[in-house]
């Protein structure tokens, strides 16, 4: 199905409290290698809203040092409140300013997860959204998905400063039964450069138990490659792979490596160093190290993100593995 302006608003949908409706914004300042987000999800049928805010750079990595975080209270879904038209008491309010093309976000208050800090974006799409659907890997999290490059602008107040916002951007939007109970170690990565952009999104096929991390390729499942201003698929074939390359001593990325092939037959493959770690946590099965990626590809360097994402049993194993100086296995080892 084409994605239209209706996928904008809350959906039909059964009565499933699993039901949800989600978004994700995110924004940066290369300069200072800052990044953050917006994010929320609706589940209307319980009644209520998850959303907030984060932004972290290299001074800290987890929510309790980053620069700010408020995200994960569940709060009441107001009466007539729309996928992107609500606000929420933690002082994050949502405006729908043109289906598929802009939104307005604020931020600010004195509750007690909010000391000051305020941010008032906008964001802009800079091309139609793609339609990625969910295949399978990830059709756990719901039935549809977009995602969508664009650009944000505005302020970020922090401690006092205020910060100029001018930066390429995406968003992703969401929907159906979320209901996760297999979810897979893998990346999401994005990009967004002056002659061509890509999104990606690979899962782990290999057991968790088997699973050596170092030295593994995951398979694309779903992706775009945007280039001379047309869309090609990147989906499930052999040689479309994310790989983190390089880690430090705690498991953190530092290095990736993508390759894949479109569905117009265009090859792409970058490099991307990492300029910030932040350790999320914002679902209790779920730990992404989120960072802020500088990709070289297409003869451009270019902005965007990696969300390399675990299973948390998984990750506490390995990491401990790691802190215990254990062995590692290679992928050579895995029969």
């Amino acid at each position: 199905m084409a994605i239209t302006p209706a996928d904008d608003y809350f959906h039909p949908r059964p009565d499933d409290p699993y039901w949800n409706e989600a978004s994700w914004f995110s924004f940066m300042v290369p300069e200072r290698d800052l990044a953050g987000f917006v994010y929320f999800y609706h589940r209307p049928n319980i009644g209520y809203t998850v959303g907030g805010v984060a932004a972290w750079d290299r001074s800290g990595g987890e929510n309790y040092d980053c620069l700010l975080y408020d995200w994960g209270e569940p709060y009441k879904l107001a009466d007539g409140a729309q996928m992107y038209d609500f606000s929420l008491d933690n002082g994050l309010t949502v405006e729908l300013l043109e289906p598929l093309a802009s939104y307005r976000f604020t931020y600010g208050g004195t509750t007690a997860f909010n000391t000051g800090d305020a941010l008032e974006l906008v964001f802009t799409a800079t091309a139609p959204p793609h339609d990625a659907g969910m295949p399978g890997g990830l059709d756990e999290w719901g039935t549809g998905h977009l995602d969508q490059p664009g650009r944000m602008t505005g302020t970020l107040t922090l401690g006092g400063e205020r910060i100029e916002i001018d930066c390429v951007a995406e968003r992703d939007r969401s929907w159906g039964v979320r209901n996760i109970v297999n979810n897979p170690r893998g990346q999401m990565i994005w990009a967004s450069g002056e002659h061509s952009s890509f999104h990606a999104l690979a899962v782990s096929r290999i057991p968790p138990a088997e699973d050596p991390v170092i030295g593994t390729a995951e398979d694309v499942i779903i992706g775009f490659y945007l280039k001379d201003g047309q869309y090609g698929d990147i989906e499930l074939a052999s040689g479309n792979t994310i790989a983190v390359t390089e880690r430090d001593e705690t498991g953190r990325p530092i290095a990736y490596r993508f390759e894949a092939t479109d569905s117009l037959g265009r090859r792409v493959e970058a490099d991307g160093r990492v300029r910030n770690v932040f350790n999320w946590q914002g679902y209790s099965w779920l730990m992404t190290f989120w960072s802020l990626v500088e990709w070289h590809f297409d003869g451009q360097v270019a902005l965007g993100e990696g969300q390399d994402y675990w299973p948390l049993a998984q990750s506490r194993q390995f990491m401990r593995r790691l802190a215990a100086a254990a062995p590692i296995p290679t992928a050579a080892s895995v029969d």
